[in-house]
């Protein structure tokens, strides 16, 4: 059954090769064919194939019989089955019936040309290998699962996830492997590698600066204990080597500014291309999908995560006049990562005359003129305000100067105390940890830093973007610090029934030990997960949340959310549908056996009343059994006394465990499905099988070989319908063939007591002195009872009265 639903959704046609004639292994086959078609949903993508019977070595003759013959037996099966008939449901492309030449015949070799010829019209039912060979395993891992759930569904999660599992490597790397080789970026169904761009990035410097590629920049750091300031040196290296040197740029405004420009096209590239080959690899599933949109966020978290890393501090160095080029959210203090030196030309050249001329001996960044120490060109005193933030420590007045103060060529001395800002945000406590950078002479009441903007993070959770806010003191005003951008809503859906159905097995085979000795074997557990997905809408900018209820898509399909009884698989039809449930069944893990018979067998194992039913599935339990009877509780103990208790239910008398002071029926396989709610899974054959009654004919030959070379020995039931009433034993049994047995049940098979040669039975009779007692007399209304009384009222009487009796029928 499984090889047969493998080779229908991968082929375009399939070829059945039968005998001339329908024997029973062909029907068999058919039947297997029509097992597998209830499993799969029917899937216009997955069965496409043609099925085409061959029927081998047909003479010229016969060949219209031949169709005839095979499609009078299609033609039945499908009135039988209806809509769910395997030829409608598993072979889109149709059936054709071919009889095919006796070989030597040279239309023999002539059939295969038109098979080349009709394959080659075909429309190819994959684009290519690579995804032949990815849709190949999902469907061989599917069968082994028992999962007959959506294919397409199984494709995007499976790709989703696969992508999930790379964004790491992918957005530090560009990459999808490193080790032992490297895996470039590609998309997954052509194989064509994702583009890397090499343009020149900064057109305003003269010197073209080509880039290295994507893949060979590592972005973000796998050490825990490395810093920006070492992830990002050889990136900086590179800048100041090809790009532009800091110590050569004039101003360090502009300087810092190619610098970020440079990094933001690094990570503009790098998440560009992890875009890009996100969205090729997901372009041909449905967007709305709540897995590709998930995936989607996660990786739009990542590169969230990668440009708010690369994002530079730009405030001025804590020991020089330079800016800071440690990331933004950096805890130390700001560091411009250079020597903190001045390397310009002393401004004072005429002093130097023949002398090389020295560089300026203030701190980088200063403002003013540049002045050496090598000659004395300014005064050079200490500052006088020397304690000030912004001081260049030394007089930069003309030596000798008139006044008594000494100021160096700082325009402004800071006020140097904390930054004001002190808020509470949903995300904590927030001080922001720079100085304020007012004059000192201003008279102020609130400390500003350099910084002008909002510091503080969005409040929407998960997002680490910075308040859209250009005022630095916004924060004091009871407002919320929103990013400005869209918001991926993270909620669980809010719709009624199930988002999702997953199914897969137990990793290990689990063990079933039974309540009889030694009775142990293993069996799959399978599982079915049911998820309730994240709402799929964005947060609209500035808001806390979208307007409506959380829906994971909007009026998509969510599955009804009853579970069967026995499986507890949950009805697999939408939610709220009007019809009986459906669903693909799982192992009966809800159920017990019960019996007439403390022990007995079922599929070769021994078992007892009260072993659980958990190794067996709903859908393939009845079938192990063939015509059979269930056994349920009463539910009119009335009716069943007053025997009006309906054709498919036959009360038990005896008392049965478990509960055995609770009556019970035994039922039909119809009803039984009936009270479940949902729809029976066996095919129409299988469910017209179980409605004949279940008794078999005790003929040896029906349940022993006949010998090696006979075939095998087949069952024989009572072709009556099952619960029927009794049929009165006579040599004329209904439409004249078969037997009537002595319990009424009617066999379509010779009777075994007249197939036998004749033979004397002979009654030998107990006459000791216990036939005497009269705890057992013969029964009064039967046959010779008067006569027996007279002198044999006792239990020698009751034994001439059944002999009697069985003689004379």
């Amino acid at each position: 059954m499984f090889l047969a639903l493998f080779n229908t959704v991968i082929s375009n046609l399939i070829l059945f090769k039968n005998q001339f004639n329908i024997n029973r292994d062909a029907s068999t086959m058919f039947h297997k064919f029509q097992d597998g078609a209830k499993l799969f949903k029917s899937d216009p993508k997955l069965f496409q194939a043609i099925l085409c019977i061959i029927i081998k070595d047909v003479p010229r003759a016969d060949r219209d019989g031949v169709i005839r013959e095979f499609q009078s037996k299609f033609d039945q099966l499908v009135a039988e089955e209806g809509r769910d008939n395997f030829i409608s449901r598993m072979y889109g492309d149709g059936l054709d019936i071919i009889p095919w030449p006796v070989f030597g015949d040279s239309a023999w070799f002539k059939k295969l040309s038109i098979f080349k010829t009709t394959l080659d019209k075909l429309e190819t039912k994959y684009e290519n290998a690579r995804t032949f060979l990815q849709n190949m395993k999902v469907i061989m891992a599917k069968l082994k699962i028992c999962d007959w759930g959506s294919l397409d569904e199984n494709l995007i999660q499976i790709r989703v996830a696969t992508l999930k599992r790379l964004f790491p490597i992918a957005v530090s790397y560009g990459i999808e492997q490193k080790d032992p080789i490297i895996e470039h970026l590609v998309n997954h169904d052509s194989g064509e590698p994702i583009d890397d761009d090499l343009n020149d990035v900064l057109s305003s410097i003269e010197k073209p600066t080509e880039l290295l590629p994507d893949y060979n920049i590592c972005l973000v750091y796998d050490d825990e204990y490395e810093t920006f300031i070492q992830h990002s040196e050889d990136l900086r290296n590179y800048f100041e080597k090809v790009v532009q040197s800091r110590r050569e740029s004039s101003d360090d405004n502009e300087w810092f500014s190619n610098l970020d420009r440079f990094f933001k096209y690094i990570i503009g590239r790098r998440t560009s291309r992890v875009q890009t080959w996100y969205m090729q690899n997901t372009s041909k599933f449905p967007q709305d999908n709540s897995d590709v949109v998930n995936g989607k966020y996660e990786m739009e978290q990542e590169i969230s995560k990668l440009s708010l890393l690369w994002t530079l501090c730009g405030l001025t160095c804590h020991q020089c006049g330079l800016k800071c080029v440690k990331n933004r959210d950096h805890q130390e203090n700001h560091d411009c990562l250079t020597d903190h030196k001045c390397h310009f030309p002393c401004h004072f050249t005429e002093a130097h005359k023949d002398i090389k001329i020295s560089e300026c001996s203030y701190k980088a960044g200063h403002e003013g003129n540049h002045a050496c120490n090598k000659i004395s060109h300014l005064c050079g005193k200490p500052c006088s305000l020397i304690d000030k933030r912004n001081c260049q420590k030394v007089c930069s007045k003309k030596i000798g100067h008139d006044d008594d103060e000494h100021l160096c060529q700082s325009k402004r001395h800071y006020c140097g105390k904390d930054c004001s800002l002190s808020t509470y945000t949903t995300k904590g406590d927030y001080q922001c940890p720079n100085k304020c950078i007012i004059s000192y002479e201003e008279e102020h009441d609130s400390h500003c830093c350099e910084n002008t903007i909002c510091p503080i993070q969005c409040p929407i959770p998960n997002c680490k973007e910075r308040c859209q806010s250009d005022d630095h003191f916004h924060a004091d005003s009871q407002v919320d610090h929103f990013c400005g951008n869209e918001h991926q809503c993270r909620e669980l859906c809010e719709d009624n029934g199930i988002c999702e159905i997953e199914h897969k097995p137990k990793e290990q085979k689990e063990t079933y030990k039974g309540l009889v000795k030694d009775t142990t074997f293993t069996f799959t557990k399978y599982i079915q997960l049911s998820k309730r997905l994240n709402c799929n809408k964005k947060i609209p900018p500035n808001e806390f949340k979208h307007t409506g209820k959380h829906t994971h898509n909007d009026n998509g399909f969510h599955f009804c959310d009853t579970k069967c009884p026995f499986c507890e698989y949950y009805c697999t039809s939408p939610c709220g549908h009007p019809q009986i449930h459906d669903t693909n069944h799982g192992n009966m893990a809800q159920t017990e056996f019960t019996g007439e018979d403390i022990e007995f067998e079922y599929a070769e194992h021994k078992l007892r009343v009260g072993d659980r039913g958990i190794f067996v599935l709903c859908n393939l339990f009845c079938k192990e059994l063939g015509r059979h009877r269930h056994i349920d509780y009463c539910q009119n103990v009335k009716n069943c006394e007053d025997g009006n208790q309906g054709q498919d239910i036959e009360h038990i008398d005896e008392e049965l465990p478990p509960n055995p002071g609770k009556p019970k029926d035994f039922i039909s396989h119809k009803l039984f499905w009936e009270r479940t709610g949902f729809k029976d899974p066996y095919s129409v054959q299988e469910q017209q099988e179980f409605t004949k009654c279940d008794h078999e004919c005790s003929d040896e030959k029906h349940h022993k070989s006949q010998g090696s070379s006979a075939p095998p020995s087949t069952k024989s039931f009572c072709e009556l319908q099952l619960f029927h009433a009794p049929f009165k034993p006579s040599p004329n049994p209904p439409n004249g063939y078969g037997y009537i047995s002595l319990d009424g049940h009617h066999f379509n098979c010779e009777n075994p007591s007249t197939r036998e040669a004749a033979f004397h039975i002979i009654f030998v009779l107990d006459r000791s002195g216990s036939m005497n007692d009269s705890d057992k007399k013969p029964i009064p209304n039967f046959p010779v009872y008067d006569d027996l009384i007279k002198k044999h009222n006792n239990r020698t009487g009751a034994v001439y009265q059944a002999v009697y009796h069985f003689a004379n029928n």
